[in-house]
């Protein structure tokens, strides 16, 4: 099967070699100075996606080395796939490869090769006479800084859903023959992907980031178009270094500061954004712990209501206050009436004069390449950045979410029936310093109820408490000893440090305490920190587009679409007149029984 590849290969190269422009690389929209120019990049970035998405496969890879996974982007119709050395490893490797639209193809990897900033490598797919969509390779030749880039892959590896690449946009941050720097943001699972440029051609095979979401490299593709022949006859990193140079095994190139100059940093300072985020920042607040900020909040009713990130949120004071601030620096008072478990959302009643509500775009669609801006106060301004998908499902992820701190098991029902309670789990750990332990759960306990809701099953426990909030107060029934007792506890995050940093990817980076769960989100690649997380995203015409609700990773921020968080402060509003009214008998019935 090696063999085809070396007849493909040649026409291959050919062609590519035919790809330099006669306007020596030059990029007609490195100089982004106005909001006409950003927009022209934003249409030529979502009519990209479009283009070169169907030529991005998933990889999985095995063999004894065990299985892996990566990116890569086919280059020839009969399913030549480039991708990174560190992904393939080695010639010989199975490999399976999945399309955005679902079909699967196998194969075996060529040639690969990771030395130093040289990070790339051949697969051969079978695709049974199949004809694929391919990408052609540019020139990493005229690359310079400012340049923007189209990357591609699938980020933190096998989705649980057929989908396709996530999108994220950068520039060139420096350039040279050996290894291309860049900020579009990538992680886990990118590696391997293609970096187009915006006439649609593979200049560059993402291959490692660094500490910064702005960290990112690839190794050029001429330096793959160099060793094609070699890769497509199988030659590895060990039967390469035979006839290499010592120059060739070079060291990677260093992260410096350079975002600011020719990233896309330098044109969220260069462009008038604060124009455009100017009608969604006047219905913002900023709520304070201490002089710092805690997180945002938006303004949903003329009623005083706003709308934020709950488990951001700091503690009140004694009396259950919060301190805010408007854009203009003026200090507010508000108290949280209503929160959403499950979306992570807290109602805020704000004193004094009315902001004016956020002006929603109910029903927009978000659509891969399309910029999206992050009003933020102070002298920074918007955070640019550009949706990565159409939609994103986020999955609960058990770290993530509130946590109690036991381990259970079922007791069997004639055993609770002995004990005298129809169903209940036994406690059999109690992980130290945990809400469990600290209100006074023992090993040995049998939980009765949560809330008032029956107990049973092994993912009953755990059912239960992944329906509220981390910070809810839980009460929980329990039997010790044949005495009934009343605890309560305060679910908290499983990080001991409140999960403001985790390992998600390949860096440690912080992202929010609660950053899964919400079901259909919009992705996209602006940096936000978590304390930056309940404003709103608007689009280059000023639009509402939804609700920042967390820092997922290194590479996303998460956001709710408007649809969804009205129908919450519907919610929350509706639950917070009930509370406030008068107490009735028949308003009883949803109350548990007093423990006998």
């Amino acid at each position: 099967m090696i063999r085809p590849a070396v007849h493909a290969l040649a026409s291959l190269v050919l062609a590519a070699a035919g790809t330099v422009h006669g306007d020596g690389g030059h990029d007609p929209f490195d100089a982004v100075e106005s909001l006409d120019a950003i927009r022209e990049v934003e249409r030529e970035v979502t009519g990209l996606v479009d283009r070169v998405r169907p030529t991005v496969v998933m990889l999985r890879l095995s063999g004894q080395e065990g299985s892996s996974t990566g990116s890569g982007v086919v280059i020839s119709p009969d399913g030549l796939v480039a991708t990174c050395g560190h992904v393939g490893d080695r010639a010989g490797r199975r490999v399976t490869a999945t399309t955005a639209d679902g079909r699967v193809f196998r194969g075996r990897t060529l040639g690969q090769a990771n030395m130093g900033a040289l990070d790339c490598g051949l697969i051969k797919l079978d695709t049974d006479g199949e004809s694929l969509a391919s990408a052609p390779l540019g020139t990493s030749r005229d690359l310079a800084p400012g340049d923007w880039l189209l990357v591609l892959g699938y980020t933190q590896g096998p989705p649980g859903e057929t989908r396709a690449s996530l999108a994220r946009v950068g520039r060139v941050l420096r350039a040279s023959d050996r290894e291309i720097l860049f900020d579009a943001p990538i992680d886990a699972g990118d590696s391997g992907g293609p970096g187009f440029n915006l006439r649609g051609e593979v200049v560059m095979i993402s291959s490692r980031c660094g500490r910064q979401p702005w960290e990112n490299a690839a190794t050029p593709v001429d330096r793959l178009r160099e060793r094609m022949a070699e890769f497509a006859d199988g030659l590895d990193e060990d039967q390469m270094r035979l006839g290499l140079d010592d120059g060739d095994e070079d060291v990677r190139t260093r992260f410096t500061r350079g975002g600011d100059r020719s990233g896309r940093m330098a044109v969220q300072r260069a462009l008038p954004l604060d124009e455009v985020v100017g009608r969604a920042e006047a219905s913002m607040l900023r709520i304070l712990d201490g002089t710092s900020t805690g997180c945002y909040a938006t303004v949903v009713d003329a009623d005083g209501h706003a709308v934020t990130k709950r488990s951001q949120l700091p503690k009140p004071d004694a009396d259950g206050w919060l301190r805010a601030e408007d854009r203009t620096g003026a200090s507010r008072r508000a108290r949280v009436v209503g929160t959403d478990g499950p979306l992570d959302l807290a109602l805020l009643e704000v004193e004094g004069a009315p902001l004016p509500a956020i002006p929603w775009e109910l029903g927009a669609k978000v659509v891969p390449g399309q910029v999206i801006l992050t009003p933020r106060f102070g002298p920074t301004g918007p955070a640019l950045g550009f949706a990565a998908i159409e939609r994103r499902e986020s999955e609960r992820d058990w770290r993530s979410g509130p946590y109690l701190g036991v381990r259970t098991e079922p007791v069997a029902r004639a055993d609770a029936r002995e004990a005298g309670v129809e169903t209940a789990v036994r406690v059999l750990e109690v992980v130290p310093d945990a809400p469990a332990s600290q209100s006074g759960i023992k090993v040995g306990d049998l939980l009765v109820t949560l809330d008032g809701q029956p107990l049973s099953g092994r993912e009953g426990l755990r059912r239960r408490i992944f329906d509220r909030a981390v910070g809810d107060r839980v009460r929980l029934d329990v039997l010790r000893d044949g005495t009934r007792l009343e605890v309560e506890a305060t679910l908290a995050t499983r990080a001991s440090d409140g999960g403001a940093s985790m390992q998600r990817g390949n860096t440690v980076t912080p992202i929010s305490a609660v950053s899964t769960g919400f079901g259909d989100v919009i992705a996209h690649d602006a940096i936000v920190w978590p304390e930056q997380c309940g404003g709103p995203i608007v689009d280059l015409d000023g639009r509402a587009l939804g609700l920042n609700i967390a820092r997922y990773d290194r590479t996303a921020t998460h956001a709710l679409d408007p649809v969804r968080v009205e129908a919450s402060v519907r919610r929350m509003r509706e639950a917070a007149a009930r509370a406030s009214e008068p107490t009735q008998p028949a308003a009883a019935t949803d109350v548990a029984e007093p423990a006998p």
